[in-house]
């Protein structure tokens, strides 16, 4: 059974919840599936009233995202207000906030203060790649749904064909799962220059750590946005991921193909717990991104308190 189809079983027995929390790394499948839901639950059948819920024009349904890397507060008070107000067409209101993970602050705060209070009839339907950096307060008052994992391979080769070139495609798959997220991406930066910077700012991490403060000077000239920072670090942590596939055997999952053999020789002098506490370190460094943090703060801490 399928997601749309466990929510769909909810809807007719009468046992929607105020708030949906959607995980996966498959944003453009997570995205439909709200669409669909959404329509669901405000039109039943009724035709015209989906195409309003399609086109964003329902009256009782709004749509949040920012192509920017964090959703604003004025977005998230223009939301609220808006939510407060009694359904026009049907019984119910819906909002769904896509990349719920930009939020700032103050934003998820204040999401979190309508979510333990709700309007009579209103759901919340929260979309996110990246479920460990959202408050554990929201988590607990969402109703789950997981999404399958995208198969990184077909997202790399969808963007080949996009004439993206594989390691830049091998880059983007780490930060995102949507196409078109990834085009613009690679139409804004030189990530081909960047992957470099990235590749041998991750080797210094773990040969060189006075170097790897060093080197953030140079790859912070490539990633000159708080956007391509965040890439950097997917990217970062995709880098560790493949340390720990080469720990545990699992080559085939490998995201720098052309990496393999430097990545098992690390993988060798590393133990669980040391990449284990990378990945943290670089969660926490995604974090106080998108609080606003300098940028050669938020990389300094990773080199001071990483790998050792």
């Amino acid at each position: 059974m399928d997601e749309l189809e466990r929510l769909t079983k909810a809807y007719q027995s009468s046992k929607l919840s105020h708030a949906y929390l959607f995980e996966g790394d498959d944003g453009q499948s997570m995205q439909q599936v709200a669409i669909d839901f959404t329509k669901l639950i405000l039109c039943d059948q009724d035709n015209q009233c989906q195409l309003k819920v399609e086109t964003f024009n329902h009256p009782d349904f709004m749509y949040i995202s920012s192509e920017e890397t964090t959703i604003k507060k004025d977005q998230v008070e223009q939301l609220v207000h808006h939510m407060n107000q009694l359904p026009i067409e049907g019984d119910y209101k819906v909002y769904i906030i896509e990349s719920f993970e930009k939020l700032t602050v103050q934003g998820e705060n204040s999401i979190l203060k309508f979510l333990e209070e709700p309007p009579d009839n209103t759901i919340a339907i929260l979309l996110t790649t990246k479920p460990e950096q959202i408050l554990d307060t929201i988590h607990s008052r969402c109703q789950h749904v997981y999404f399958k994992p995208i198969d990184k391979s077909i997202f790399i080769e969808r963007l080949i064909e996009r004439e993206i070139s594989r390691p830049v495609a091998e880059v983007l798959s780490t930060y995102t799962t949507q196409i078109e997220i990834a085009v613009a991406i690679n139409e804004e930066a030189d990530l081909m220059a960047l992957r470099k910077s990235i590749i041998k700012w991750c080797q210094l991490l773990l040969t060189n750590r006075s170097m790897a403060l060093i080197a953030i000077v140079d790859l912070l000239k490539q990633a000159k946005n708080r956007r391509l920072q965040l890439v950097t670090l997917a990217a970062v942590n995709g880098f560790f991921e493949d340390v720990m596939h080469a720990k545990v055997g699992m080559d085939d999952e490998f995201i720098y193909r052309d990496m393999h053999e430097e990545v098992k020789v690390f993988s060798k002098k590393l133990t669980y717990n040391q990449i284990i506490l990378m990945y943290d370190q670089i969660t926490e460094a995604h974090k106080k991104l998108n609080q606003n943090v300098n940028p050669t703060l938020v990389f300094e801490q990773i080199v001071i308190k990483g790998v050792s």
